[in-house]
C-alpha cells in the first residue's frame, strides 16, 4: 500500500512538472491519468477490474504480434489516437489495456481535482461498449449482462 501511494505520487508529481514546463497550472479535461492513478481513491474497483479481460486486452494484442496493428490497438488500450492517449507500449504503458478512461472519460484532471467531475461520464451506455463491440466484431455481445462483469469481482450489478 506505502509503494503503491509513493508510485502514485510519483506519477502525479511528475504529470505536474511537465504541465508546469508546458505553461499549465493543472491537467487538461481531455488528459488520460492511466488506472493506477485511478487505484488511489478507487482501488477496490480497479482490483476487480484487474481481474477482467479489460484490462488483458493488450497483452492479449502481444501474444498474437498483433500489438502495432492501429485498427486493433483502438480497442486494446486507453485513448489510442486522442491526445495524451497511448501510443505504443514502450512510451506509454500505463496505458495498455481497455482502463477506466475508455468508459468514463479521460481523468487527469479529476485526478488532480477530485471535486472536479468534468468530462467524467458515472453510467456509460451501450454506445460507449459499441465502439469496440460491434455487431460484427462482437456478434452476441449482451450489455445487460456484460456491464454486471465490467469491474470484475469488486461490483456486481453493473453499479
Amino acid at each position: 500500500m506505502v509503494k503503491r501511494a509513493a508510485c502514485l505520487t510519483a506519477a502525479f508529481l511528475l504529470a505536474m512538472a511537465v504541465h508546469a514546463q508546458s505553461g499549465y497550472s493543472q491537467p487538461a479535461a481531455d488528459e488520460y491519468a492511466g488506472v493506477e492513478t485511478c487505484a488511489g481513491c478507487h482501488e477496490e474497483l480497479v482490483a476487480g477490474w484487474k481481474t477482467t479481460r479489460h484490462a488483458k486486452a493488450f497483452a492479449t494484442l502481444q501474444k498474437k504480434h498483433q500489438e502495432t496493428l492501429g485498427h486493433c490497438l483502438k480497442c486494446h488500450v486507453t485513448g489510442f489516437e486522442k491526445e495524451g492517449g497511448f501510443m505504443d507500449g514502450e512510451l506509454t504503458p500505463h496505458l495498455a489495456g481497455v482502463q477506466c478512461e475508455v468508459c468514463h472519460g479521460a481523468a487527469a484532471a479529476h485526478a488532480a481535482n477530485p471535486d472536479s467531475k468534468k468530462g467524467l461520464v458515472a453510467r456509460p451506455g451501450e454506445d460507449t461498449c459499441r465502439e469496440c463491440h460491434t455487431k460484427g466484431q462482437d456478434p452476441k455481445f449482451d450489455f445487460h449482462n456484460k456491464k454486471l462483469l465490467v469491474h470484475g469481482a469488486a461490483k456486481k450489478g453493473g453499479k
